[in-house]
């Protein structure tokens, strides 16, 4: 991990680190560590590397954001959201910067953060303001993230907070596009998935980058474009395994495999098994 730390820090308060246990990598979102910091005009983190996300909310003053190549301004009632294995540099821009953080991981974690981001908008505003500093003082009201049942209420608190977020997040009008648009690359690869399919064709498509395709494809259905091809091909080649006669090579060309050695191992990573030894089971 890389991590370049300048501690201008006027008042540094509740700031908890879970204690690990059993339960932590089994919930969808797990406590690392929060608290809250007044900063002044000095503090500066600079870091990659790290395998959590964070949420930070301005409660006054003004941050500054580089991330994925863009300048964000985090001003108050606004949520930052970002994956802290990527590179980012956040810092006080002005005279003070006051926030509270929450370092999180989990099962569900990547896709709530893809879900909440979705048009690369990792700084954003709290419609409803009162209700979001509500619900995050549920979290700053645990006095120790350390037994099962403060594991569990943490993890609830942080629910809460994705809850209201994501509420925010159903973007209207110009966006109703991009969501129509996921809806019908789905179809499209539900009816051409034996057919040759790559992001860059499916994006084209959409009129999207690819990056950002990518991006709304998976918050939406919770799959990457190629995952899902290759789920919609061996759905397909498993009725034909227990309904043909057909050979593996000939239901692998029917499934949109050109090399067979290549469909056994999908359908081995899918299914756990290979296509002859599901047949007959």
């Amino acid at each position: 991990m890389y991590l370049r730390f300048q501690s201008d820090i006027k008042k540094q308060m509740t700031v908890f680190a879970a204690v690990q246990s059993d339960l932590y990598p089994l919930l969808a979102l797990s406590p690392v560590s929060f608290g809250e910091f007044q900063c002044n005009k000095g503090y500066s983190t600079e870091r990659s590397g790290l395998e959590q996300y964070l949420l930070l909310y301005t409660l006054h003053g003004k941050g500054k954001l580089n991330y994925q190549d863009k300048i964000f301004d985090a001003t108050p009632n606004t949520v930052m959201l970002i994956d802290c294995n990527q590179w980012q540099h956040y810092r006080t821009d002005g005279d003070a910067w006051h926030f509270r953080f929450v370092h999180f991981s989990g099962t569900a974690a990547r896709y709530l953060y893809e879900s909440a981001t979705a048009g690369e908008r990792f700084v954003f505003p709290i419609g409803n303001p009162v209700t979001f500093r509500a619900a995050l003082g549920e979290l700053f009201s645990l006095t120790r993230v350390a037994l099962p049942h403060e594991f569990l209420l943490c993890s609830n608190a942080l629910g809460s907070l994705f809850a209201l977020i994501l509420e925010e997040r159903q973007l209207p009008s110009p966006h109703a596009r991009t969501r129509a648009s996921i809806l019908q690359a789905k179809e499209y690869i539900e009816q051409q998935y034996a057919a040759p399919l790559s992001l860059d064709s499916l994006a084209a498509q959409c009129y999207l980058s690819k990056y950002y395709f990518l991006r709304l494809f998976r918050s939406q259905t919770g799959f990457s474009p190629s995952a899902y091809i290759r789920a919609c091909r061996i759905t397909r080649a498993q009725t034909l395994l227990t309904t043909t006669d057909l050979s593996v090579e000939k239901i692998s060309e029917q499934v949109g495999y050109e090399d067979v050695s290549a469909f056994i191992r999908a359908f081995r990573r899918v299914t756990g098994v290979t296509p002859a030894k599901f047949r007959i089971l």
